[in-house]
């Protein structure tokens, strides 16, 4: 997933004195709809958020806001931590929230956001997207991935998934 865009957020500087990290600022890398090599769940469901998957080998294919509801597509955001000391660990909570009504499971389950705590580390290039994998997930609407320190939004990027496309108009635009 890597054709680079450069989207500079500046922060206001976060001092994150229990890790001894000074937080100035971070950018978005890349964004967009991406393929990776491998894919390995993580986790299930939970209270908090669908299951999540680790993932390598990412690479963008197509830089876009607009986000088609097909089986299996992934769209995410990397995103770098620019401040000191570089290679130092620290903990950030990754959130999508969805658009309206949420993710409903087939029984019933509503997820209005995904919540995950993630260890990075200040100056690498750090992936977190989202994929359909179940039919129920692809919500037309409004998706905003943010990633958050402590108290203060580190990056922020909405993505529009669009609704499906259904076969009458895939067959009216064969037409034309």
């Amino acid at each position: 997933m890597i054709k680079t865009i450069i989207a500079l957020l500046a922060l206001m500087p976060v001092l994150a004195e229990d890790e001894g990290v000074f937080i100035s600022a971070a950018i978005i890398v890349g964004y967009g709809i991406f393929t990776a090599e491998n894919q390995v769940r993580q986790k299930g469901f939970t209270d908090e958020s669908p299951a999540s998957d680790a993932v390598d080998g990412i690479r963008f294919i197509d830089i876009t806001n607009k986000i088609p509801s097909e089986p299996k597509l992934g769209f995410g955001i990397e995103y770098l931590v620019n401040s000191k000391p570089a290679g130092r660990p620290i903990s950030v909570t990754c959130v999508i929230k969805f658009p309206e009504p949420g993710l409903v499971q087939p029984h019933g389950r509503v997820y209005k956001e995904s919540r995950e705590k993630l260890t990075v580390k200040v100056g690498e290039p750090t992936f977190y997207g989202y994929a359909f994998d179940e039919p129920w997930e692809m919500v037309p609407g409004t998706w905003t991935f943010e990633v958050w320190h402590k108290k203060a939004r580190l990056v922020r990027k909405k993505f529009t998934v669009l609704p499906p496309a259904t076969q009458d108009s895939a067959e009216s635009e064969t037409a034309i």
